[in-house]
């Protein structure tokens, strides 16, 4: 796995390199120190996962995401990084589907977790993060409140409440003795219906509407 680390603070990045280094998974760390370089060393490598700091010189992390979402290389997965838990950040990189939300505070267990996690296409947001953003998402909501939501069906929320419990599309397709093609079908419909844009925006969709109750 090649990792690409930008942040304007050397001593935090050199630092967090070296612990990711010694993963074993890991066999290439990049640096960059702005948006500018991410794009510049993006165009040069193959890149498996970005750790984006938001608030950068020359060009900041909102931007660059924004830049690589609707570029060449919106394949590649990024996660923010950030010392703020504010909300509009958080509905800002929501919006650009950015795919993991981590404070700089984290644990490197955290941090790793949530490679891992985002590097088998799946998403991580801090819970903290996950928090403000559920609450960001609620009052967003009560400004659209008018906006009507096909209604789910059952089959539909079952499989809602299995991705609010975190299982996989194998794991769903197991336990509803279904194809993973078939769940990956539901997911689409579900997403479509609810108006979401991952499954963060899904858990409060399911919450908010009684689907799902958290455990």
């Amino acid at each position: 796995m090649t990792l690409l680390i930008a942040d304007d603070h050397t001593v935090f990045r050199e630092g967090l390199s070296n612990l990711l280094f010694q993963m074993k998974e890991v066999r290439q760390v990049l640096e960059a120190s702005n948006g500018e370089e991410v794009l510049e060393l993006l165009n040069i490598h193959k890149v498996d996962l970005v750790l984006m700091d938001i608030s950068m010189p020359v060009k900041g992390g909102v931007e660059t995401i924004r830049e690589m979402k609707k570029g060449k290389f919106a394949e590649v997965p990024v996660i923010a990084l950030t010392m703020f838990n504010r909300s509009t950040d958080i509905l800002s990189l929501y919006d650009l589907d950015v795919n993991g939300y981590l404070l700089k505070d984290s644990a490197i267990s955290e941090v790793w977790k949530a490679i891992v996690e985002v590097g088998k296409g799946g998403e991580y947001y801090a819970a903290p993060v996950k928090e403000t953003l559920l609450k960001a998402l609620q009052e967003r909501e009560k400004l659209s409140a008018n906006v009507q939501k096909e209604e789910l069906t059952n089959r539909e929320k079952e499989i809602l409440v299995m991705i609010c419990r975190e299982m996989s599309t194998e794991e769903i397709a197991q336990t509803l003795f279904v194809s993973p093609l078939t769940v990956n079908n539901h997911r689409r419909n579900i997403l479509l219906k609810t108006k979401a844009k991952n499954v963060a925006g899904l858990v409060f969709y399911a919450l908010k509407h009684g689907i799902y109750k958290e455990e």
